[in-house]
C-alpha cells in the first residue's frame, strides 16, 4: 500500500477547497481489493489526503474529469498538484 496527497488550484494557482477528488485505482479488482475507488474533499489549503492506496496505477479525477495518473509504488507517497 502507499499513499497519495492532491492539491487542487484554480487558474490563478490559489487552492480550491470543498472540491471532490475521486481516486480510481486502476485494476485494483483483479488484485483482491473490494473497493476499486476512493474519495474525498479538498480541506481550505486545496488538499485531498488519501491513505492505503493500493499499488498500481492510480487515475485522479477532480470535476468528473481525469486530471491526471500516477503510479503508486509500496510504501511509496505521491504528491501531485491539479489545476481546474
Amino acid at each position: 500500500m502507499g499513499s497519495l496527497t492532491v492539491h487542487v488550484l484554480d487558474s490563478d494557482e490559489s487552492p480550491v477547497s470543498g472540491k471532490r477528488v475521486y481516486c480510481n485505482f486502476v485494476g485494483s479488482h483483479l488484485l483482491g481489493f473490494a473497493d476499486s475507488h476512493s474519495e474525498s474533499y479538498t480541506d481550505e489549503d486545496g488538499v485531498a489526503e488519501f491513505d492505503d492506496i493500493p499499488v498500481g496505477k492510480v487515475e485522479v479525477i477532480v470535476d468528473g474529469d481525469i486530471q491526471v495518473e500516477v503510479s503508486v509504488g509500496s510504501s511509496d507517497h505521491e504528491d501531485v498538484t491539479v489545476t481546474i
